[in-house]
């Protein structure tokens, strides 16, 4: 049933799509006012694969990545989670997770699982970003944008970069892409 739901969206998004003017200074997406609003442009249940892609992942890490599904993907519920990982290197995985109604709340209380001191604020990233090493050892960012907050970590063994260029530049094309 519910691929017949999804099926039946896509025709009518194409049916409206295919109405009116073909020119692209019609568009929404082109329009000044476009990605001004914190509303997520991707449609309600979307997955981290309609977000971000492997190639896009693997453009900024300089190795080639592979979809790695997550078990704590809620995608029906906003929570939509995916990671990536460099085949052949042992605790490569990128994560990504979003909340899409987290808010500020979410984005402040993730700030209490991050290692005493190792919160640093990052301008450039969505409304507002840190860059903090989770308790687990993981480097990370969090960035908030309208209500939906992004996290995405990282083993800095294996991605050695600057952090917070490291994880803007990673958190600004799942952003981009969403919005």
């Amino acid at each position: 049933m519910r691929a017949i739901v999804v099926l039946g969206v896509l025709l009518l998004a194409l049916a409206v799509a295919g109405c009116g003017s073909s020119s692209e200074s019609d568009s929404p997406a082109s329009s000044p006012d476009a990605g001004s609003a914190a509303a997520v442009s991707l449609p309600d249940g979307w997955a981290m694969d309609a977000a971000i892609s492997a190639e896009e992942v693997g453009a900024i890490t300089g190795k080639t990545m592979e979809a790695f599904p997550e078990a704590s993907s809620a995608a029906q519920s906003g929570k939509p989670a995916g990671s990536f990982t460099a085949a052949g290197i042992d605790d490569s995985k990128v994560f990504f997770g979003v909340d899409v109604q987290g808010g500020e709340a979410l984005f402040e209380d993730t700030k209490t699982y991050a290692e005493p001191g190792s919160i640093q604020d990052v301008g450039d990233v969505g409304d507002k970003a840190y860059v903090l090493t989770f308790t687990d050892g993981r480097a990370g960012i969090v960035a908030l944008k309208g209500d939906a907050v992004v996290r995405v970590d990282w083993n800095s063994a294996v991605y050695p970069e600057d952090p917070t260029d490291f994880g803007a530049r990673l958190a600004n094309a799942l952003l981009g892409n969403m919005f």
